[in-house]
């Protein structure tokens, strides 16, 4: 088996893809709409176990997975899409035991620390090894852009240091998703080594659609999925 992984920009979009509901292809593959599994994106830290029963969910009139924020498979061919628009996909990726997991991670989902739910649920329930787990950081916006109120600054420094994690205090008022998901990633014991990022900035670059910029309701697809070969 393979794995594949694909992290998108502005096209093809979430939008067309719900308006046409036709399979399509990414990087030579073809991607079954029938085989999606989309979540409802709730801002949680919930991670489903996808089943095959899930194969479909989000398209048509099969609802997305309630509530959830993140996606974990190792079923072959069943897809799993995770959409973005400043917020930062995380995939996760284990080769030696085929599975693979989508999150989602804007604020709420990195203060409530869905990566650590997602690595240790790839644990209990797959037996991965960390040193297994490839995890790859799509583009988001960037620390320079993305000012909340005071607030919620605080509120979500206090979450980091309840996880062991020291906020970084000199941009106030500014957070920076980023480094903090690199760090939850690093302190749940995945290696600096198997962390990939893109540096793109959503706000920043028009490659991408960004909610902060033109409060778009368009969405970049991520996708991840386990193939024969």
């Amino acid at each position: 088996m393979k794995l594949f992984y694909y992290l998108g920009k502005r096209e093809p979009d979430y939008r067309t893809l719900m308006h046409l509901q036709k399979d399509f292809m990414l990087e030579g593959i073809k991607i079954p709409v029938s085989r999606l599994v989309i979540a409802e994106q709730t801002h949680s830290k919930e991670v489903h176990i996808c089943r095959e029963i899930d194969c479909g969910a989000g398209i048509g009139k099969k609802p997305q997975i309630p509530l959830a924020d993140g996606l974990i498979t190792n079923i072959p061919y069943q897809y799993l899409l995770i959409r973005t628009a400043d917020c930062y996909p995380i995939l996760l990726m284990d080769s030696r035991r085929n599975v693979v997991a989508g999150l989602h991670c804007g604020r709420e989902g990195t203060q409530k620390n869905i990566v650590g739910e997602a690595i240790r649920k790839m644990k209990s329930h797959f037996y991965c090894q960390l040193t297994d787990i490839i995890a790859i950081v799509g583009a988001g916006i960037c620390h320079k852009h993305y000012e909340v109120s005071q607030e919620l600054f605080d509120d979500f420094n206090r979450a980091l240091r309840k996880m062991g994690l020291e906020p970084d205090l000199t941009q106030n008022r500014h957070l920076n998703l980023r480094k903090i998901l690199n760090a939850q990633l690093i302190k749940e014991g995945i290696p600096e080594i198997n962390i990939e990022n893109v540096t793109d900035c959503t706000f920043e670059s028009s490659n991408y659609h960004s909610y902060r910029r033109e409060k778009t309701k368009n969405r970049q697809i991520n996708i991840v999925g386990i193939l024969y070969g």
